[in-house]
């Protein structure tokens, strides 16, 4: 166990968790991150524009990546794993990863984001339904595939962007009377052909043989009728990733982790960071500002001890 002890140990590889491992570092704590994808969800962002200092963007893998790369130059340990538990016992942090390596810490910062919600109707499982347009999108090019955005919003809205430069016809399904993306995604698409908007209607079954072929969807007027699609993405809601807890905290009903003005959740030495939080924004920026506070913090939490 000696040898597996450190200062800080970071669950997350995302935004949060990689500036939380930078500042870390720098501030010359022994720090280990948990997570098996560098950069976290940021990749599924097709082009990060409201990041300052990338004029014209950036793909959201690329940062991604960067962002893990000088975490790992500063000195940060990623075993590229994830935790399955993390408990606490005599004021000291602990839990084994996937591999079966046990690890334990003074501190830790939860920094796992939150992940896409699935909707709960019959064959949501199928094959042919996707969370990610950067990952999935491209095995559609070339198929004159009609693809179904369900949800609404900005996320929405990058979805049906991506994949309009790839198939011949996009539809976003939105159970709202109205789309509720900020004006800057909304015009741009309003300047493509391909993108549809379906309004109004409810998604309450998938169907198909081995491959999603078709939505059932209700409409205000409490009809049903069935849309012929290759391919749907989801962009319906997030929920944060807290399974690995076994600790118990205050959260939102909504699951989010509650945290004072220093990040610290209600279990001392316990801090969130990012997605994963209670908090009003949910963006890059504002998670790499979590992580850089809540490294700073933990620190301060460590010297008290």
């Amino acid at each position: 166990m000696t040898e597996n002890l450190y200062d800080l140990m970071i669950l997350g590889t995302g935004p949060a968790g990689c500036t939380a491992a930078i500042y870390g570092s720098r501030l010359g704590l022994r720090v280990v991150v948990f997570g098996d994808t560098p950069g976290g969800n940021v990749y599924m962002i097709n082009n990060l524009l409201t990041y300052p200092g990338f004029v014209g963007g950036i793909p959201g893998t690329q940062f991604g990546v960067i962002a893990f790369q000088q975490a790992q130059g500063e000195g940060a340990f990623f075993p590229m794993a994830r935790l399955k538990k993390l408990n606490c016992s005599n004021g000291l942090f602990s839990g084994d990863d996937v591999n079966g390596h046990e690890y334990a810490a003074k501190a830790v910062l939860i920094a796992t984001g939150r992940e896409p919600v699935r909707l709960d109707v019959p064959n949501g499982d199928m094959n042919g339904i996707h969370f990610c347009s950067n990952c999935d999108g491209p095995l559609y090019r070339d198929k004159h595939a009609t693809l179904a955005v369900i949800g609404n919003g900005n996320a929405a809205g990058q979805h049906a962007l991506a994949l309009s430069k790839i198939a011949d016809k996009v539809l976003l399904v939105c159970p709202d009377d109205k789309f509720m993306a900020d004006a800057a995604h909304r015009q741009l698409i309003e300047q493509k052909d391909n993108i549809s908007y379906l309004l109004g209607m409810e998604v309450i079954e998938f169907k198909g043989r081995d491959f999603v072929e078709a939505l059932v969807v209700s409409t205000e007027q409490g009809k049903k009728k069935d849309i012929a699609v290759d391919g749907v993405f989801m962009a319906f809601g997030w929920k944060p990733i807290t399974d690995m807890l076994a600790i118990e905290v205050d959260k939102t009903e909504e699951g989010y982790l509650k945290t004072d003005d220093n990040l610290m959740t209600s279990f001392p030495g316990l801090f969130a960071a990012g997605d994963v939080r209670d908090t009003d924004l949910f963006q890059v920026i504002t998670s790499c500002a979590d992580g850089a506070r809540a490294a700073m913090y933990a620190m301060e939490f460590l010297d008290g001890l």
